[in-house]
């Protein structure tokens, strides 16, 4: 090789026919078009004719030649010729067999350029070019063509999706791509085969945007995905069925089997109701109240807190609390609630519904006139709930004195204002910020509805739960039984009892609700009983939801078998696992409830914006943040539901706005709103 000698190299672009310029140890300069020059290792030089060129002219008419000559070549002749070799030949000896002694330079590097395309006969490495077996070039063919078949199913299944449809018969690799298309639709980047899927919609025509979008957008015009998946779900790895192990152990319970053990104290004389959201099912806490005369002459009220026994109806460690560990909660979503049990036992064998005898752990509460608690027992019962209450039917009985319920529900509602006041002294925090419920009917239509914690029947419902834990957790103290316990650092809101430099002054709203959440710490779970500071309780445990929480369920059937056989049914170490376990699943579907809560109304003001009359939709807010270069933070006035938007910076944390609402982004759970200045509120 010296300068001025006709040279290939193989470049980053492939084989590339250049003239040497210089050569410099272990380096050499080559020429290339348009006067271009580059530096490259010695060893990249694959062919050197021999050629001397005077210049560019020269190497072009070459190159021409040489791609000519590579285009006839019928290499499957020569490797007919040499397919028993297992030695590997070089392009010279392979040249001389195709064309016979000396082929010209032209010759060669037609079968070097072509060798290094076509792949299909001969192997190439160090040593040279190894023919391939018969049955290798056959597997060969057959994965070529599979590759070939597979990109022209893809083609059409592209093509398809591109029309909003499906191909009539889809082939296995059409399958494959789809179920691909779909864990990308579900899982985005973190999905495993990302990179193939962002191929495939590349190729679509589209204005730009989220291909994760576009993939889910793809699936619902073809019907795979519904507009309204929660697609959160899948992520989340929650499925909606139960194993046929858990259904089959479902069918077998038979209630009535516990409501006959005589060592359960029968309640079923006592007047027991539940109360519950309108449409509920699974109930799993009912109340009940009688007076009692005291020997002081005043009246003694006896309160019963009466949770079904789900722990002793479902078998420990069967499919069913397998099933109901591995869910750990019942999830509500406006569209459906995915249960943490089967159907036939929350709502059928295991709900206390009225007419119903059934197992149930109870406490019996003695409160004075006051609101005291005199005295207070746990015992495994049999009750039978007279009557199942919504929250407003028990609002209307305690405004009527003429409903049978109305004195029993009164005294209790007196009784809940004076257990709350007693906790607020204790250093209980009252925050009364409403919720947001929002269901589907029938027809698919948004029902969006705000309900207030502060209802009679609400309030005394909560009460009476939480004075029904608190107890149970001095019971598990008392007995020295394994618990997990919910505690909270008692927070500091000095603030908001002083007048003076603090907000002792600002009335109940948004914004001060705002603040004083800013200023609870996390509340913890463990099995050290420590105080829940928020609730005002020397310590609390759950135990009144085993329908539909399995650390309630766990803690209920600890204390039931303790109770009938005085020893402990789990260990610290096992209470420990099933508390820290419920602690991250549980704010992981209290995040999918509030995921699918924003969307649904957001799709509702969307659905108001684009209703025919055009109007504008707009909202009162409050501004709970409002910082400098930075889009503030508010919350709509009349829903609990929080926003941004872009205001002047004049505009203080705690001032009424004015919002319209300008477009809503459904995947992203963006509503995009603008301050409306100078607007009435």
């Amino acid at each position: 090789m010296k300068p001025g000698e006709i040279v290939v190299a193989r470049m980053s672009g492939g084989l590339s026919i250049v003239r040497v310029s210089s050569i410099e140890a272990n380096r050499i300069t080559v020429k290339l078009r348009r006067n271009k020059e580059a530096r490259l290792p010695a060893e990249r030089v694959v062919l050197s004719t021999g050629i001397s060129a005077s210049g560019e002219q020269d190497v072009n008419k070459l190159q021409e030649q040489s791609e000519e000559i590579s285009a006839e070549i019928d290499v499957s002749e020569l490797w007919e010729v040499v397919r028993d070799e297992s030695a590997a030949l070089d392009l010279d000896e392979l040249a001389e067999l195709y064309w016979g002694d000396e082929p010209e330079a032209a010759q060669r590097i037609g079968l070097l350029i072509h060798l290094d395309h076509n792949q299909l006969y001969f192997t190439r490495d160090a040593k040279g070019y190894t023919p391939r077996s018969q049955a290798a070039l056959d597997d060969l063919l057959a994965r070529r063509e599979r590759e070939t078949q597979n990109e022209q199913s893809a083609a059409e299944l592209l093509a398809h999706l591109a029309s909003g449809t499906l191909p009539p018969d889809t082939d296995s690799h059409q399958r494959t791509l789809l179920d691909h298309i779909r864990g990308f639709a579900v899982h985005g980047e973190v999905y495993s085969r990302a990179s193939l899927v962002k191929g495939l919609l590349n190729d679509l025509e589209r204005s730009g945007g989220d291909l994760q979008e576009l993939a889910f957008d793809l699936l619902v015009r073809t019907g795979i995905f519904g507009e309204d998946e929660p697609l959160e779900l899948e992520r989340a790895g929650i499925e909606e069925a139960f194993s046929e192990a858990a259904l089959d152990e479902a069918a077998n319970i038979r209630p009535e089997a516990l409501t006959v053990d005589t060592s359960r104290r029968d309640l079923t004389q006592a007047y027991a109701f539940t109360i519950d959201d309108e449409g509920t099912r699974d109930r799993d806490d009912a109340l009940s109240m009688h007076v009692e005369a005291s020997e002081g002459g005043g009246p003694v009220y006896v309160v019963g807190v009466h949770i079904t026994d789900a722990g002793a109806l479902i078998p420990a460690g069967g499919a069913l609390d397998q099933e109901a560990d591995r869910r750990m909660a019942t999830l509500y979503m406006p569209e459906r609630k995915v249960p943490m049990l089967p159907s036939e036992v929350s709502e059928e064998k295991g709900s206390l519904h009225p007419g119903e005898t059934r197992a149930a752990l109870s406490l019996i509460v003695r409160l004075s006139d006051a609101g005291k608690v005199l005295d207070w027992e746990l015992c495994p019962s049999i009750v039978s709930s007279r009557d199942a209450l919504s929250y407003e039917d028990a609002d209307a009985a305690i405004e009527d004195s003429k409903h049978p319920l109305n004195e029993a529900l009164a005294n209790l509602f007196r009784l809940a204002q004076a257990l709350r006041a007693a906790r607020e002294e204790a250093g209980a925090v009252r925050l009364d910020r409403p919720e947001m419920s929002i269901k589907l009917d029938d027809e698919g239509n948004i029902l969006v509805d705000v309900v207030a914690r502060t209802t009679p029947a609400r309030m005394l419902v909560s009460e009476f739960m939480i004075l029904c834990n608190s107890l149970m957790a001095e019971f598990c103290i008392r007995e020295d039984i394994p618990a997990s316990f919910r505690s909270q650092p008692a927070p500091d809101l000095s603030e908001f009892d002083s007048e003076v430099g603090g907000f002792g002054g600002m009335p109940e709203g948004p914004h001060r609700w705002y603040l004083m959440m800013k200023r609870l710490p996390p509340a913890d779970i463990g099995t050290v009983p420590l105080a829940h500071g928020g609730l005002g309780v020397p310590a609390y445990i759950q135990v009144t939801s085993p329908l539909r929480r399995y650390p309630d369920l766990v803690m209920q059937r600890q204390i039931s078998h303790y109770l009938e056989s005085r020893v402990p049914l789990y260990s610290t170490e096992e209470i420990a696992s099933v508390a820290g376990r419920a602690d991250v699943q549980l704010r992981e579907l209290s995040r999918i409830e509030e995921d699918r809560r924003r969307y649904w109304f957001l799709k509702r003001i969307k659905g108001q914006a684009e209703e025919p009359d055009g109007r504008d939709v707009v909202f009162d807010a409050v501004v709970l943040e409002n910082e400098p270069r930075r889009i503030a933070l508010l919350e709509l006035a009349d829903y609990p539901f929080r926003v941004r938007a872009q205001l002047p910076d004049s505009i203080a944390t705690g001032d009424a706005v004015v919002l319209q609402l300008r477009g809503t982004d459904l995947w992203q759970r963006i509503g995009y709103f603008i301050h409306v200045p100078n607007s009435p509120n």
